[in-house]
């Protein structure tokens, strides 16, 4: 009788084990698709905020169709790494679709262009077509920031 007993428990506690597995994949398959469809937007302006006083920034916002600017954009930091470590750049790239997962500050809404943005957060130069790249590095060198890193500096690009 002790054993039958025993068996009954121990077979009640194996179904309600099984019950709660099902459950849980249930409400997995319900709730987790759902929290993984909502889009949580990244605000542009505390992006930028990260890199205060550690990065300089070019922010490039254009449209799809917009393939000079985006391919002078991209060849620019791939040909130029080095000396774009050297000024401590950070390349963000929002293209297209791209700018509904960011909540757009006033200052670049409705706008495209290449931003230089300096380490404290602040727009240096705008352009609406790549003419910026070709200066880029020339307005950072006059920087009176960048003038110390280069006196500090001593590893030297080609």
């Amino acid at each position: 009788v002790l054993f039958e007993e025993l068996f009954s428990k121990l077979s009640f506690q194996r179904e309600s084990y099984f019950m709660i597995k099902i459950l849980y994949i249930f409400l997995s398959l319900l709730v987790f698709p759902t929290m993984s469809s909502s889009t949580t937007k990244i605000s542009l302006e505390d992006y930028i905020n990260s890199f205060s006083w550690d990065r300089r920034i070019v922010l490039l916002i254009s449209e799809e169709n917009h393939l000079n600017v985006i391919n002078e954009t991209d060849n620019f930091f791939n040909r130029n790494s080095c000396e774009n470590e050297e000024r401590n750049l950070k390349y963000i790239r929002i293209v297209g679709d791209d700018i509904n997962k960011y909540i757009i500050p006033n200052r670049y809404k409705n706008k495209y262009g290449i931003w230089l943005i300096g380490y404290d957060g602040g727009d240096k130069s705008y352009s609406t077509d790549a003419s910026l790249l070709k200066e880029i590095h020339n307005i950072i060198d006059t920087m009176p920031i960048r003038r110390s890193e280069m006196a500090e500096q001593t590893k030297k690009c080609n």
